[in-house]
């Protein structure tokens, strides 16, 4: 059986691929030698843990639990981790199988489930996604993540020279998080590359790259800065191709880049702790979700409604967080805390990220970017495809059943 090897690319919209060949031309190449898909749906919210969990899952958030970045946990919001996946993930399934199994850097797996375990380099005693001013505490089911364990197949990387460990994002300021996540999504995917290479590479590695989602937030979505993060992915999954072809596996390996969510420009941020003052919330990106124990859903709705948000859509809250709603902003808007000297009745204002995602159900800039190539892969052109589909290909590349109902797209 072929190694299978997942690439996520953080932030990556379909727009991007379809209208940038040139811009990117590594991924434009593997679509072309095996298979683009031209629009993937997201997972809703459009938001990436959701996405992430999706792709590891094939069950809608609903199912899963992921329902967004941050999840209820008793009265309040914290980030979710991947002790709260409700069912079991490829990974684990296909462990159980016999296969072996390598996350490198991957957000949302658990070391456990694996046979071979890097932790993301996002993940230490703080995290920050990236749209976060400033990171917050980590808990237990992510800094778990960090505690080693004997693998004689990463001390042999070591010993080969392959830069493992991941560098410390929380030094240093925003440069310093800047840097240190250009290196470690290059050491991430350089290890990946090397175990893929290997002599006895694992049925699976599951990989990422972080950066251009934080640079679209910041720099927004089209610029030079954005253009320029994405061609570094781009170089990235070059590098991990070139090392395939060096070892002379380059025909032994199917590997997947899919990205979790699009981007899209954000002109304006709504407060909601303005509109609904009182109402425990989170926000990110495009979506707001709302604890409301005692009622109050219609007012709330009400509210919203006059700066044209609405109920998202979708297969999104588990059944068992009835208090729990989901809305989303239309494309442009986002969003965002009030700045500490904005007027009390100032209820939007300039955004802070001027793009972003997880935008109302169906906005095409959410819509996200997928290639694959491989000997199991037969070549071609889809115009779209589910959400789903990403975990149910992976899952027939190794010989599994599907965790969800969505469509292999190596399927006859």
């Amino acid at each position: 059986m072929a190694t299978t090897v997942l690439i996520m690319i953080d932030g990556l919209a379909a727009d991007d691929l379809n209208d940038r060949p040139h811009d990117l031309p590594t991924l434009t190449a593997l679509g072309e030698r095996g298979m683009h898909v031209t629009r993937l749906q997201s997972d809703l919210p459009a938001t990436s843990l959701p996405g992430r969990t999706g792709i590891v899952t094939g069950v809608p958030p609903s199912t899963h639990g992921i329902f967004g970045n941050s999840i209820l946990d008793g009265e309040a919001f914290r980030y979710a981790n991947p002790d709260d996946v409700r069912v079991p993930t490829l990974a684990q399934r296909a462990k159980e199988a016999g296969l072996d199994v390598a996350s490198v850097g991957y957000g949302m797996v658990r070391p456990e489930d694996t046979t071979t375990f890097v932790p993301p380099w996002w993940v230490g005693e703080m995290i920050m996604r990236g749209r976060d001013a400033a990171p917050v505490k980590a808990d237990r089911g992510w800094t778990r993540l960090l505690e080693g364990r004997p693998d004689a197949r990463l001390a042999a990387l070591r010993d080969a020279g392959v830069e493992v460990d991941m560098p410390d994002a929380y030094q240093g300021g925003k440069l310093g998080y800047l840097t240190a996540g250009t290196e470690g999504d290059r050491r991430a995917m350089r290890s990946a590359a090397a175990l893929a290479a290997s002599d006895t590479p694992p049925d699976l590695i599951l990989t990422e790259v972080l950066m251009p989602d934080v640079v679209q937030h910041v720099a927004g979505c089209g610029t030079p800065a954005a253009i320029g993060s994405l061609g570094t992915a781009d170089a990235w999954v070059a590098v991990f191709l070139a090392e395939l072809e060096r070892a002379g596996r380059l025909d032994d390996v199917n590997v997947m880049v899919v990205s979790d969510h699009g981007h899209g420009p954000v002109e304006r941020a709504l407060h909601p702790e303005r509109i609904l003052p009182g109402v425990t919330h989170a926000s990110e990106g495009g979506t707001l979700f709302l604890y409301l124990p005692t009622g109050g859903l219609d007012e709330a709705t009400e509210r919203l409604a006059a700066h044209d948000v609405r109920p998202l859509d979708g297969d999104v809250i588990p059944a068992d967080r009835p208090h729990v709603h989901a809305f989303a902003a239309p494309p442009g808007t986002a969003f965002e805390p009030a700045a500490d000297d904005a007027p009390s009745q100032v209820t939007w204002g300039q955004p802070r990220y001027v793009s972003s995602h997880g935008f109302r159900a169906g906005s095409p800039r959410d819509d996200r970017a997928c290639v694959l190539a491989g000997p199991d892969i037969p070549a071609g052109k889809q115009a779209g495809a589910p959400a789903s589909a990403v975990e149910a290909t992976l899952a027939a590349l190794l010989g599994l059943p599907a965790g969800g109902h969505g469509p292999s797209l190596i399927s006859d």
